[in-house]
């Protein structure tokens, strides 16, 4: 008997130590934990880096699109216009003034209109949509969000309207956007100073055919500031490549990853670093507020 229950607690002990070692062995050490732990973080890392930048890319894919939208009424309103490129704008005083989205916004919805005529033309809520880039995650300046009113992403390239490039012709070092402010007594002004134009056009303009390299000259670029506003003068132009973004409230490596989208005069978009716009031969890449390359008129600066 005293055997039986020997063997018993034999068996007992033996089994109980079995289990003992296979759960020691189904365990982890600290150190291995430790290593897991951060196996696992490093892979969140990268699948967060990674979903970051398709999320990027992909707001630069929709931003690319706007661009494309808009440069179909851009190049509707040019034709109509006996090839004028529209004013970046024409301020008459606060309350009275148009800008190139508000001249462009009726061919856009004309090029956005389904081809059934039973269907109504979208909305101008729909054109405004077009006008800013979803990385552009910059807040109206106060005065305009005392008003309610809707920022833009795109502006034009400026002219500077200075007597060395005046009247507007393919010599210009400058850009296509020219601002007139009427209710001032300022130097830019209308004039009868027009380049190769037949009557009665007096009005002075940017006409395609002054632009030697219209693949190369850009017609609309980023600039995502707090001032840049829809149907307003402010902000509807760019004066150069260092202007495209306020980095203290949007850094640049969240902007399209440094890079940016610019519709040019034929029609197309780039996707290009800045300093890939500012010159032929490079020579402006350590100072991009340099009129050249792109930015001008003028061919192959």
């Amino acid at each position: 008997m005293f055997a039986s229950l020997n063997n018993q607690d034999r068996c007992g002990r033996g089994h109980s130590s079995s289990v003992f070692r296979i759960r020691s062995r189904l365990g982890f050490s600290r150190l291995e934990l430790v290593v897991v732990t951060a196996i696992i973080s490093f892979l969140c890392g990268l699948s967060v880096s990674y979903l970051r930048g398709l999320s990027l890319k992909s707001k630069a894919t929709v931003c690319r699109e706007n661009l494309r939208q808009l440069s179909l009424g851009m190049l509707l309103y040019i034709n109509e216009s006996d090839g004028r490129l529209p004013y970046a704008s024409l301020v008459q005083n606060t309350r009275s003034q148009s800008t190139w989205d508000t001249l462009v916004s009726p061919a856009v919805r004309s090029q956005l209109k389904s081809p059934d005529p039973n269907v109504a033309a979208p909305p101008q809520s729909k054109v405004n949509e077009l006008l800013l880039c979803p990385a552009d995650r910059v807040k109206p300046a106060d005065w305009a969000a005392k008003y309610k009113l809707r920022r833009r992403t795109y502006a034009m390239p400026q002219h500077d309207m200075r007597q060395a490039n005046w009247p507007p012709g393919p010599d210009n070092a400058t850009g296509v956007g020219l601002w007139w402010s009427f209710g001032s007594k300022g130097t830019n002004q209308p004039s009868s100073l027009i380049y190769n134009a037949e009557e009665p056009t007096k009005q002075a303009s940017v006409r395609t055919g002054m632009i030697l390299q219209p693949k190369a000259t850009i017609l609309l670029a980023e600039q995502a500031k707090t001032n840049n506003i829809v149907a307003n003068g402010q902000g509807s132009t760019i004066n150069c490549a260092a202007d495209h973004l306020d980095t203290a409230l949007l850094p640049l490596k969240n902007y399209h990853q440094g890079k940016f989208n610019y519709l040019m005069v034929d029609g197309h978009v780039e996707f290009l670093s800045p300093d890939q716009t500012v010159g032929a031969t490079g020579e402006a890449g350590d100072n991009p507020r340099k009129h050249l390359g792109m930015w001008t008129i003028r061919a192959k600066d």
